[in-house]
């Protein structure tokens, strides 16, 4: 079934046991070691940013309530996050920060099930909502559907070519099945956008040097340097251009 097709992948189960908000991970592919700055990318302000009010005292109740849940969020307290999303969402069910903010709490606090529901439920109200479409596959990566994931991950950049995080979580994908060579260029695709990206261009450099490609490793690191989108070996190593990473 087609990404976009208006019914969703089956829920399935599965007790997550490790903690998805480290800032730090080690990833073990084929017995190379690859360390990863990236989180999951899970997104949760879509339309609240740009939504949000900077005239305090003109905002609705229901925007600073749901405010404050994006707070609590961004924070780590997810019980009170739920709540008070819980709120907005009795009076508003339609609306897509609201959906996409509780599918981002539901996947912190490993409900997986639920926070597809609401994923498919923001792509219900709004089919061209590129990050439901990455939460989504964020789901299912963490489900073990890694091929899922990545028609989710592919289906958000293209609804959204300039979407960063749905460039990450692909590359992380890709990276976890051992596509070092699509996941250099998904990479780049995030570098492109923002050249203010260190831990991408930490995790490109760490592929190169797990593939034994040095010179390109070490390149990645001089704050001069660029890297083309279309070819990236010969950028590194001949055009010695990079991206940064904030």
């Amino acid at each position: 079934m087609a990404v976009g097709e208006k019914k969703q992948p089956a829920k399935r189960n599965l007790t997550i046991a490790h903690d998805f908000c480290v800032a730090k991970r080690k990833k073990m592919t084929g017995g190379v070691q690859i360390v990863s700055h990236q989180t999951h990318g899970i997104q949760s302000s879509y339309h609240f940013n740009c939504t949000k009010n900077k005239n305090t005292q003109n905002k609705s109740a229901r925007d600073q309530l749901l405010e404050q849940a994006h707070r609590e969020y961004q924070t780590g307290d997810y019980v009170s996050a739920e709540i008070h999303c819980r709120q907005v969402y009795q009076t508003d069910p339609q609306s897509p920060a609201v959906l996409l903010l509780l599918s981002s709490i539901y996947f912190q606090k490993r409900l997986l099930d639920d926070s597809a529901y609401f994923s498919r439920e923001a792509i219900r109200v709004n089919p061209t909502l590129a990050e439901a479409y990455s939460n989504l596959g964020n789901v299912h990566k963490e489900q073990g559907d890694v091929q899922q994931a990545l028609e989710f991950y592919k289906y958000a950049v293209g609804l959204k070519p300039d979407f960063i995080d749905g460039y990450v979580n692909l590359a992380a994908a890709l990276t976890s099945i051992q596509d070092y060579e699509g996941a250099i260029k998904a990479h780049m695709e995030a570098l492109h956008i923002n050249p203010n990206l260190y831990g991408v261009r930490s995790d490109l450099g760490n592929i190169f040097k797990s593939l034994g490609r040095l010179e390109e490793a070490e390149v990645r690191t001089r704050p001069e340097m660029t890297i083309s989108r279309t070819h990236p070996s010969q950028s590194l190593s001949a055009v010695m251009l990079l991206f940064f990473r904030a």
